[in-house]
């Protein structure tokens, strides 16, 4: 093998954090543009071949992947039933949206930290011997540790835009209304 091909293999088999393997699983074009960009730098085809590597062991375990599913429906409505008592008004379906979003992501991608409470959660099989997870209290207490300051503030942010723009759509009809 020569220089050039080493140098191109080693660059092709670098790790990839699991936040960059899930954004190649599930974000648009991302193999055309990795097939494109091997084929212009002349390497072997091999796009994405070993992201099961960079993958978090919950995601990886089908029984754990299928309670996590599971666990994601079940803090999705619970963060909406959350979300309904904060009395947002128009702002609640962006906030619930963003939340759900977070959610997606803290899941696919748990930080170090997180990953002990997640797992304790999904092999608690008491709590998935019904449909859905009874116990309120476990979700709350999972969201807590779940969503981040960071989190909560596009939470907070996206709900402000929503009634931003609803109250500006309203005034500019009002002025509208004036006019006549």
């Amino acid at each position: 093998m020569n220089q050039q091909q080493e140098n191109n293999n080693s660059e092709v088999s670098e790790s990839i954090t699991n936040q960059e393997a899930v954004d190649l699983l599930f974000g648009e074009g991302w193999l055309n543009e990795v097939v494109f960009n091997e084929y212009e730098k002349k390497y072997t085809i091999n796009a994405a071949l070993d992201w099961v590597n960079a993958l978090s062991p919950l995601i990886l375990n089908l029984s754990l992947f299928d309670r996590l599913s599971t666990l994601r429906v079940l803090l999705n409505r619970e963060i909406k039933l959350i979300i309904e008592t904060w009395d947002l008004g128009i702002g609640t379906k962006a906030a619930t949206e963003a939340a759900k979003t977070c959610i997606k992501q803290r899941l696919l991608s748990p930080s170090p930290e997180l990953i002990p409470y997640l797992e304790a959660t999904l092999l608690q099989d008491d709590l998935y011997g019904e449909e859905f997870i009874s116990n309120r209290e476990v979700l709350k207490y999972l969201l807590a540790m779940l969503l981040t300051d960071s989190d909560r503030e596009e939470i907070a942010e996206k709900a402000a835009n929503s009634i931003r723009t609803q109250v500006m759509s309203q005034v500019n009809f009002s002025e509208k209304l004036s006019d006549k």
